[in-house]
Order: C-alpha cells, then structure tokens, then sequence
C-alpha cells in the first residue's frame, strides 16, 4: 500500500513567472450542480410525448368505428332475413376486423415516432450530458487518475517581479483517501439519476468522489500559516535623540517587506476543485506587493535642511542666531540598503551643516578688540576666592549697548548664602569684620579700571575707606549692597561685552568690543596728601592677645589725583586729564599689652 503524502514546498519553474500547463492527457472535468430534478423533469417530458401519440389513435378509433356503424347498419338491412346464427358470426367477424385495423394504423403512423423516442438525443442538444456509457467511461479514467497519482497544487505569485519562488502542495492518494464510487454511479445511471434528455446524462462528481476535507484544510491552514505574509511598506523618517549629554538627529529607513496574500479558504476551495475535475496539476495565483524600492538621491534631497546664517542688525546690534542644517552621509545610505534585510529598521546619525556665518563668529567680529582689561591679584582665601568667582559668573558676557549703563549691584544681585556666597572680610564703619559676600569689591574695582583704560566714564564711583592694593591707587571702586554701587556708561558706538573669571590667582575682566577711538590712553595718579599711622597700645585682661601682637593692622591716609593721558596714534600727547579724587583714611596700629590683674570697677 503506498504511503501518504503531505507536504507544501517551493519549486523552481523552468521560466520564472510562467505557470505549469498541465500535463497531456489531463482534461478537466467541470463541477457542476446535481440537477436531481432534471431526470424526473426528463422522463415527465417524454411521456408526455407518449401520452400525446395516446389520442391521436383513440381519434382513430373513433373515426373506424363511426364507418363500422354505418356498415353494420347496412348490414343489418340486408341480413334481416338472415337467421340469428348469421348475425353473430358477423359481428364476432367484425370486431376482429376493427382490431386488424387498429394495430396497422398504429404501426403504420406511429412507428417512426417509437424508433426516434428510443435513441439517444445528439450530444449538441444538451452540451456537457454524456451518455451512460460515455460517463462510465470517463469515470473510470477519472478513478485511474485520483486513486494512483499524487495531487500537485502550484501557488504562482500574480506578479513576477516579485521574485517569490513557487509553492508546492502535494496530497498522495493514501493522504486524501480519495475514492471514486463507481459502483454507486453505475447504479444511478441505471436510475435514471442525473438525466437531463433522451439518453444523456449530467453526474454531479461530489456524490461520487469522496476524500477526507480535514486533510485538505489542514494542509491550507499550514500552508497559510507558514508563507502568508504582512506587507510592510518602505519608508524613510527623521526624529531626534537624547543620550546624556549628547543629542542630534537620526535617520531610520526601512526597505518594507513583500507581502503575500495566501488564503487557506482559497487553496482549500482550489484542491476540492481539483479533486472533482481530476486535474492533479493545478496551480493557483496568490496576490503579491512590492515596497516601492528606497532611492538614495531622494531621500538626501527630501531630509537635507540648509544651514541658516546668523545676522547682526547693524542698528541695535541684535544678533539673530544661526540655524545649523541637516544633511545625509549618502554613502553610508547606500551601504545600508545594499545591505538591508526585509521589515528591518536602520539608523543613521545626520550630519550636522555648519553655517558659513555664525553667532560665535559675528561676535568675535563685533568684539574683536580689547577696549580695556584687568588682572588683579588676589588672596588665596577660599571664602573669599570663592565670593569672587561666583561674582564674576553672574557678570561673565553681559553686553552693554551704546548708551547703556552697567550697574555691578543689578547685575550681580544681592549677596547671599542662598546664593552659595560665604563670609569674608569687609570694610564697615572703618573696621575689618566678617561679611556675607566680602571680597567682590575686588570685581568691581577690576571694571573699574578696565573702563579707565577704555576711557569710559563712570557713572558712580566710591573709593574704599582705606587703601586697597590690588589695583593702582585712586583705580578702586567700593560696593556695598543697596548704598554703594559701580556704574559706568558705554558711550562708544558699539556694543561692549564683559569677560569676567576666576583663575591663577587673578581676577580676570576683559572689555570686548570695536575700537573706535583715534588715540590711546595712559592711566597715572598723584599723591596729594599722605596722612601716617602711629601705633598704639591696648590692654588686653585675658589670654586672646600675647603683649605685642597686632589686634589692628595699619592703614596710612592718601589724598589720590587719578589722571589720564591722551595720546593720538603716533605718539603724541594730546591732553591729560583729571578723572578722580580719592580720599582714603588712616588706620593707627593698635598692639596688645597683657594685663594680669583685673581693672577696677567703675561706680
């Protein structure tokens, strides 16, 4: 007994895209629906024939029988003398008569209508109907097909450019168990069943041929299942990421996926089709769809954004940012998609175009030159180091436009510990005390002088109360929150932009902007007055001081001339200038004396 085969693979046709004819000698039966009406309709039909022919002899009959009456009348006339003997005779005589010549009269004009009643109608009467032996005939054959070889179903792609290989069902005749009755056929043709006219015959193959329907849905469900395929359509995106620090833009394209539209109701129905026509080579088409292929120089145009300038508005110097422009590294495009497998995303990182003009670049043109600059030491006291550098973070690249005025106290904001500033040392009421904030008198100073060498005017200006050392004498600016604040006004034509920083033991302040004098300035002071300090002693009753230690460092009073020399480009002096007066207080040294016994007390 042969096994039973079941299997679904691809094969590759001789000429890709061209279905398989089927194989010489396999002719298609067509399935069509039992007429089980057809053959009683059939037989109704004809005995109505027959029942028609019925009166025409009985109008015969009649005819003969009318003549028989007027014979016997005459008859009767003429045998009237005759005995009653005679009489009998003839009509027994007579009766034989009428029925000699009512069967001529039957054969004679119904003959010819029996015979063409008896014979099988012309094929092309009913087109398809065989006759009874035509249809054993061939489902014999049929039966020799089915029951022996293996069926063969062929899924084609409906489009070749698909490039999809063939599909293989194969069913063996043990798998199926197809069987065709023949015996049960032969039987109905004998019946009657299925006869559509005068010996012709139309056989629904279903009542016939039997197979097991659960195998071939198994097999469409598998074959389903296995190569039906989602169509997933090609496309190409931009969106942005975030890693850490780091963001940009990516590019994600996808090459799709071919779809297939392979239906197990379909394949199902074609094998069933199949079985009943006796075709064991049939193919089916499946619907297929292509992404559209991704084009490499489209894709560049389409996600390429031109870089966008930066421009300063020469009139109020305002400088509207450049736009970087995106780009895509075309050659690593197409190595992606050389390489791309179907319905998989890839990424590539944009590049980033750079404008020809930039913000940076506008700037470094806008401020260009070093209208003045400060590099004042300071001490290494962390406290106070640290008051200074986050006063300098607060200033750092603030722009003062032409006529503008920069205020220190409304452009640093109060000093607090919110703020992370600490206490440091600060003049208040002539006395050294711990200050929230102490040292930035240091960054104002620093300005200060930066404008003198940039010939700025000073719009608020205060000297210490005691000399400072860090800048040159009469050069310093006092600060002090909500009374003492440095201003100065930015009288060139051009915007001025403020370095400021913290480093190598220095503060750092830089007056950026475009040089606009036609002279150079030089800074002097001169010492009007000089005021000494003496030293003094203090007794001191507990062990906070040993006799001769300092509780109050000196400080010598100076009445200070600051000036200023103008000088055109070649050298010579034009004219010098008094810009400030500086008045700073003497501060006597005050020593310890240790005293060991207590004062008295006062009444």
């Amino acid at each position: 007994m042969k096994q039973g085969k079941f299997e679904a693979k691809r094969v590759k046709p001789t000429n890709p895209g061209e279905a398989a004819e089927p194989q010489a000698g396999q002719g298609r039966f067509e399935a069509k629906a039992p007429r089980s009406a057809a053959p009683e309709q059939a037989e109704s039909t004809e005995q109505g024939r027959f029942e028609a022919k019925a009166p025409k002899a009985a109008a015969s009959g009649q005819t003969e029988s009318a003549g028989r009456g007027k014979f016997e009348a005459k008859a009767a006339k003429a045998a009237e003398p005759v005995q009653g003997e005679r009489q009998a005779k003839g009509r027994k005589l007579s009766r034989r008569l009428l029925i000699t010549l009512l069967a001529l009269l039957v054969l004679g004009l119904g003959g010819t209508q029996l015979y063409w009643f008896l014979q099988p109608a012309p094929a092309d009467e009913y087109p398809g109907a065989l006759t009874k032996e035509e249809t054993l005939a061939q489902y014999r054959s049929l039966a020799q097909v089915l029951e022996n070889e293996d069926m063969n179903l062929t899924l084609f792609p409906n489009d070749p450019a698909s490039q999809d290989v063939p599909i293989l069902l194969t069913l063996s005749p043990a798998r199926s168990r197809v069987q065709v009755d023949l015996t049960g056929l032969e039987q109905d043709l004998n019946e009657g069943v299925g006869k559509v006219g005068r010996g012709r015959y139309r056989m629904d193959p279903a009542r016939y041929i039997s197979l097991d329907r659960s195998v071939l849905r198994e097999l469409a469900e598998r074959t389903e299942r296995e190569w039906n395929q989602a169509y997933l359509p090609s496309f190409a995106s931009v969106s942005s990421y975030r890693e850490g620090q780091k963001e940009g833009y990516v590019l994600t394209v996808n090459i799709g996926r071919r779809g297939r539209d392979i239906s197990a109701d379909v394949i199902f129905d074609a094998l069933l089709a199949a079985y009943l026509t006796g075709d064991v080579v049939p193919t089916l088409s499946y619907e297929t769809y292509i992404p559209k292929p991704l084009n490499v120089e489209e894709i560049c145009d389409r996600f390429r954004t031109d870089p966008v300038d930066a421009v300063l508005d020469e009139t109020t110097f305002e400088i509207t940012p450049e736009v970087p422009g995106l780009g895509v590294n075309s050659q690593e495009l197409t190595r992606v998609l050389d390489y791309a497998h179907e319905g998989i995303g890839y990424t590539i990182p944009l590049r980033t175009l750079t404008p020809k003009v930039t913000t940076a670049k506008i700037e470094a043109k806008l401020y260009e030159h070093i209208l003045g600059e400060a590099h004042t030491p300071h001490t290494r006291i962390d406290d106070r180091t640290t008051n200074l550098i986050l006063a300098c973070e607060q200033i750092d690249g603030t722009v003062v436009m032409p006529g503008e005025i920069f205020s220190f106290n409304e452009t640093v904001g109060e000093r607090t510990e919110e703020k992370g500033y600490r206490e440091a040392t600060a003049y208040i009421a002539g006395n050294s005390v711990p200050e929230i904030g102490g040292g930035v008198c240091q960054v104002a100073s620093s300005i200060y002088y930066a404008t003198l060498q940039a010939d700025l005017p000073s719009v608020e200006r205060h000297a210490h109360t005691y000399l400072v050392t860090y800048v040159p004498q009469g050069m310093d600016a006092a600060i002090y929150w909500e009374q003492l604040d440095f201003k100065f006004e930015n009288t060139s034509p051009y915007p001025i932009k403020i370095r400021a920083s913290v480093s190598d033991g220095e503060v750092h302040i830089l007056l950026r902007g475009r040089e606009w004098k036609d002279y150079t300035v030089e800074l002097s002071y001169k010492v009007l007055d000089e005021t000494p300090w003496e030293t003094k002693e203090q007794a001191v009753y507990d062990d906070s001081y040993k006799t001769g230690d300092v509780i109050v460092s000196p400080y010598t009073g100076y009445l200070i001339s600051t000036y200023k020399s103008l000088y055109d480009l070649e050298g010579n002096l034009i004219e010098t200038v008094q810009i400030a007066y500086s008045r700073y207080a003497k501060r006597d040294k005050v020593v310890a004396v240790r005293i060991w016994s207590q004062p008295p007390a006062e009444d």
